[in-house]
């Protein structure tokens, strides 16, 4: 779950794919969405993970956030390989949609998570 803060200052808090470079989540999003909107506005978000299945779980990572406009089909790729396979992957990135999509880049600066 990606979580910001809204104009209002709700809490916003969506279900998102990521990957993880090492340094820094790689989230995409359509441009112009209320995530998008938010950290353009906040520079900052919330990012958790949770495991439900065998160990319950879960990591909360807090930091700035950049935003990359436009995305690159290979950060699709990516994304998309690391969730659906490279086969899948590659078939649904080849049918575009990136270009009318951003990539926002996490780099956590405080964590917190539990484990069982």
């Amino acid at each position: 779950m990606l979580a910001t803060v809204d104009r209002a200052g709700r809490a916003h808090a969506v279900p998102v794919w990521f990957t993880w470079d090492g340094e820094a989540f790689r989230i995409d999003t359509d441009r112009g969405s209320a995530k998008h909107r938010n950290i353009e506005r906040t520079g900052r978000a919330t990012l958790c993970i949770d495991e439900r299945e065998g160990r319950y779980g879960f990591v909360t990572a807090e930091g700035p956030v950049t935003v990359q406009d436009p995305l690159t089909y290979d950060d699709r790729l990516a994304l998309h390989t690391h969730y659906r396979g490279a086969e899948a992957g590659k078939r649904i990135v080849d049918q575009g949609g990136h270009e009318r999509m951003v990539l926002l880049v996490l780099r956590p600066e405080r964590w917190y998570g539990w484990t069982e």
